[in-house]
């Protein structure tokens, strides 16, 4: 048996990370309404119909696929040379590349809203809008602390199964490696370089990703062909995103409940808070060294 000598940095944040996932447990089986939890409430959804056809969020991807990769180009037009010459290279790949990518990604939703303006007005006609009451903005409080308890909710779970997806890839025989840029962060020491990397994953990716993966096509298939088919699709596509097979399930599961989520409160902001809170907590438990 291996005995692993903890700092006591390393301890508060494994008691934290302990903690965490027993509160997340016991709001788990609140929203199951398992015996001896008192139950959640009603779990109507919030969501309000979107008006766009299946072209039109075909369209939508395809902008964001191509306006990433434009924006990529761009950068590596101008800085380039200066990621080669680096003794960070890696970092500095995911902090300028990954601005491009998910700053690009999310250009393409105002594109989108003004190429579809253009072409509903080709036709003298106007896109059509959203039908039923403007559903209320909720406060920043309200939307941070259901960011934070979807975070809890999720982690037992996301836990749980990657816990048993670990294993059975390695029953299989499959190499079950961490993902890339997570190696990146614990071999970068420069604090800017971090600082940059920090900002494109908890920032800029989990907004990116969650338009993208919730608000676009969690949304539109949620309509169109009911929750389930939605949830396997929008979450088999964000966990497929990583291009990592040990993180494919475990990321496809912490997409379904982002999803919930944003069913349950129609308000993006609450996914978008939860999957950042998600990204900086694993972030800082593998800075840590916890994952050793």
């Amino acid at each position: 048996m291996t005995i692993v000598d903890l700092t006591s940095f390393q301890l508060s944040l494994l008691c934290f990370e302990i903690l965490a996932v027993a509160c997340g447990g016991m709001l788990l089986g609140r929203f199951l309404n398992l015996p001896g939890f008192k139950p959640m409430g009603s779990t109507s959804g919030r969501l309000t119909y979107w008006p766009v056809e299946g072209f039109e969020v075909a369209l939508l991807v395809s902008l964001v696929l191509l306006l990433a990769v434009v924006c990529q180009g761009i950068l590596n037009q101008f800085f380039g040379e200066v990621v080669k010459a680096s003794v960070q290279k890696k970092g500095l790949e995911v902090a300028v590349y990954g601005f491009a990518t998910h700053g690009g990604g999310l250009l393409a939703w105002p594109v989108f809203y003004l190429l579809r303006r253009h072409l509903f007005a080709a036709y003298n006609t106007t896109p059509p809008t959203p039908t039923g009451p403007t559903p209320v903005r909720a406060r920043w409080s309200i939307a941070l602390l259901g960011g934070i308890i979807t975070l809890l909710t999720a982690l037992p779970i996301v836990v749980l199964v990657s816990l048993g997806w670990t294993s059975l890839l390695h029953l299989l025989g499959v190499p079950s490696e961490a993902q890339d840029m997570i190696a990146t962060f614990k071999n970068t020491h420069s604090s800017l370089i971090l600082t940059g990397m920090f900002f494109v994953a908890c920032i800029l990716a989990p907004i990116n990703e969650e338009m993208l993966f919730r608000r676009g096509i969690y949304h539109f298939f949620r309509q169109r062909f009911g929750r389930s088919i939605a949830l396997v699709v929008s979450a088999s596509l964000f966990g497929a995103l990583h291009w990592n097979i040990a993180g494919f399930l475990p990321l496809a599961t912490l997409g379904v409940v982002l999803a919930l989520a944003y069913e349950r409160t129609g308000d993006i902001r609450v996914p978008i808070i939860a999957h950042g809170l998600f990204n900086l907590n694993t972030i800082i438990a593998l800075l840590a060294g916890l994952s050793e």
